[in-house]
């Protein structure tokens, strides 16, 4: 879901050797702007849809299938299918009180429970409301951990509202839920991702972005027009140094949070992952029954699962999410009668990979 720009092996790769010989041999001003891939998962494998842009200017890069993308809130369904392992296993249940994998948050009670934070009605206070301990904003141009950001949620001493009786977006739910993850698996949250999800997806691209310092090939840098509106907020909003000039704003993550954000891959490992999500091939329908499942509390928000949201389009039921970052634009839609999905990665932030992703939907199901 968009913040704002402060806030916030059998698979067929259609077209993609021919897109990305193309853009090698593109004019030059074709890789002087951000871009994005729109990638398609059918029964019949996946394929590039559109692709443009350069994925770092500087080199002269292009955009390709396997450029890595920060997916911003896209991550959450990552986030949410390592509770759904651990809940199979055994070892978490919806129900269990929060307070007994984060003690800190016992002052809240035991009816705050991990259903609380998947279906984001914990009442519990976004991090971003909180003053950072540092004193600087809470901008991802800044760096500050996931752990930072719960000490400051969880430095509030009462819930917004009761548990379960209003609907409140808030990344914090998901941040939480690395640490259940990671207490009830004895293993660092990007291990368990990485062993539960993609490794045996074969999403060997993909990662949680939980150091900065690591190096990421295929990377794509984010950029953003240079104009008055991003200029204040760099200034006012992250305390950054800004020239006024024609050139773009080079953007840069260097926060390493993670479990609301932090998700780095490629359309090509995405496309794997979408897969999954239609056939079941590799986690089974239990798995995706958990994944999928909703839950009633007592407000009107209902069409929640996890870390994905349930949407009818005409007479199609779909799922989807959203994401945006100082860094990124993202977006899922998800047909599983059709055994069909769309994703969209963008590093321009101000683009909207939701109205392309919409866009090659209306196409797809556009009635003669």
């Amino acid at each position: 879901m968009k913040h704002g720009l402060i806030g916030m092996a059998s698979i067929i790769l259609v077209a993609c050797s021919a897109s990305s010989s193309a853009q090698s041999e593109a004019p030059r001003q074709a890789l002087e702007q951000p871009g994005y891939v729109i990638g398609l998962v059918t029964p019949n494998g996946s394929e590039i849809v559109d692709i443009e842009g350069a994925a770092d200017i500087e080199q002269a890069r292009a955009i390709t299938p396997y450029t890595v993308f920060h997916i911003a809130s896209l991550s959450k369904q990552v986030t949410a299918a390592a509770l759904a392992h651990a809940i199979l296993d055994g070892k978490v249940t919806l129900e269990d009180p929060v307070s007994r994998y984060v003690p800190e948050a016992q002052k809240y009670g035991d009816d705050l429970t991990v259903a609380h934070l998947v279906y984001m009605t914990s009442g519990l206070t976004e991090y971003t409301a909180v003053p950072r301990e540092s004193g600087k904003p809470w901008a991802t141009f800044h760096y500050f951990t996931v752990d930072e950001a719960i000490r400051a949620s969880l430095s509030v001493d009462a819930l917004k509202f009761a548990p379960g009786t209003q609907w409140d977006y808030s990344n914090i739910n998901y941040m939480l839920i690395t640490k259940i993850v990671e207490a009830v698996y004895d293993q660092d949250f990007s291990s368990v991702v990485k062993s539960k999800l993609f490794e045996p997806l074969g999403m060997s691209a993909s990662l949680i972005h939980d150091d900065i310092t690591q190096i990421i090939p295929n990377r794509a840098n984010a950029y953003l027009a240079r104009s008055a509106e991003t200029l204040e907020q760099l200034r006012d909003g992250a305390e950054i140094q800004v020239q006024d000039t024609e050139e773009l704003v080079l953007i840069r993550r260097n926060a390493p949070h993670y479990g609301g954000s932090g998700v780095m891959t490629s359309m090509s490992d995405w496309s794997l992952w979408m897969q999954e999500m239609l056939t079941h091939e590799t986690f089974g329908d239990e798995f995706w029954v958990v994944m999928l499942r909703t839950q009633a509390f007592d407000h009107d928000k209902t069409n929640d699962a996890f870390g994905l949201v349930h949407r009818r389009i005409g007479e199609r039921d779909t799922l989807w999410y959203a994401g945006g970052d100082i860094d990124a634009s993202s977006y899922m839609i998800a047909i599983p009668s059709e055994q069909i999905a769309i994703a969209c990665f963008a590093n321009n932030p101000s683009d909207s990979c939701w109205d392309r992703t919409m866009s090659v939907y209306e196409d797809r199901f556009r009635t003669p």
